[in-house]
């Protein structure tokens, strides 16, 4: 068990995730916005420019990973939130916003993890 320890604690800090989260909107009369759709993907880079782990944006909502392959980008966030406004049937994106993150003083700037995080209004 002792040999096996570090690498389970490795394989839980080093995991990546790709998810959408859909906050539905109340009719005020003022709007018809149906709702908000937000999405995040993030990943671990090796001196930040070799991906190590990501997740998996096709698999969204999904403990599912790539590894070596870099899938945290703002294509990949744009894909999630169609395809969540395509489960809702919404005709139209407004107010599409990106956000990078990027941290690695955690590891003394070996390893770096890259946070995209995008939301969007459908209409």
């Amino acid at each position: 068990m002792k040999k096996i320890l570090p690498y389970l604690i490795s394989a839980l800090v080093l995991c990546g995730c790709a998810t959408t989260q859909v906050k539905n909107i109340e009719p005020a009369g003022v709007s018809d916005a149906k709702a908000v759709v937000f999405a995040e993907n993030y990943g671990y880079y090796l001196f930040g420019f070799l991906p190590i782990v990501c997740g998996d944006p096709e698999n969204m909502n999904d403990t599912s990973l790539t590894f070596f392959e870099d899938t945290v980008q703002i294509k990949n966030n744009a894909n999630m939130i169609a395809r969540e406004a395509e489960k809702l049937g919404a005709k139209e994106l407004l107010d599409v916003k990106h956000l990078t993150n990027w941290t690695g003083g955690f590891s003394c700037w070996i390893i770096w993890k890259q946070v995209m995080s995008s939301n969007a209004t459908l209409k």
